[in-house]
């Protein structure tokens, strides 16, 4: 037994440690939301990376690479379950009587659409806000239907 643990090959304990730590990264990485937290995780990350590539005499682009890609699975994820929650909290909303299966409707598309609004200026960001106002007055929408909580829409 002891000669099959010292057999155990450099690359498979850096397997190992790196999915451990990759694991820890992931479930941490979840709770940053915050720009600034953001920025901060990313210069605790590149110094994880390189730590672990001297730890394990590895090329930290392909560290670099490896935590880039487990992140980003993690990342889609949260996105897939974000949207399922959503989806299940308007059709509730609409059993309710909260909003109409149109305005659901409505709340969803432009939920993809604001996806897709990222990497705005802060001008266009700016023209986007009063747009939206116009949009959920002009469709008798409430704003709590785009802040969601847990277990339900914000109030």
């Amino acid at each position: 037994m002891k000669n099959k643990l010292l057999n155990i090959s450099k690359k498979s304990k850096m397997i190992a440690a790196t999915a451990f730590v990759l694991g820890i990264v992931a479930i941490g990485g979840a709770t940053y939301t915050n720009t600034t937290l953001a920025a901060e995780e990313g210069s605790r990350m590149s110094s994880l990376v390189s730590a672990i590539a001297e730890k394990f005499n590895l090329n930290v682009s392909e560290v670099e690479a490896v935590v880039n890609s487990v992140l980003e699975s993690e990342r889609s994820l949260r996105g897939e379950q974000g949207e399922l929650h959503q989806e299940e909290r308007l059709a509730q909303a609409v059993e309710d009587g909260k909003i109409t299966q149109a305005q659901a409707d409505l709340v969803t598309a432009k939920m993809s659409q604001m996806k897709d609004d990222k990497n705005l200026t802060e001008e266009e960001k700016k023209d986007k806000q009063e747009n939206f106002k116009t949009w959920l007055e002009e469709n008798n929408i409430s704003m709590e239907f785009f802040q969601m909580r847990e277990k339900g829409f914000r109030k």
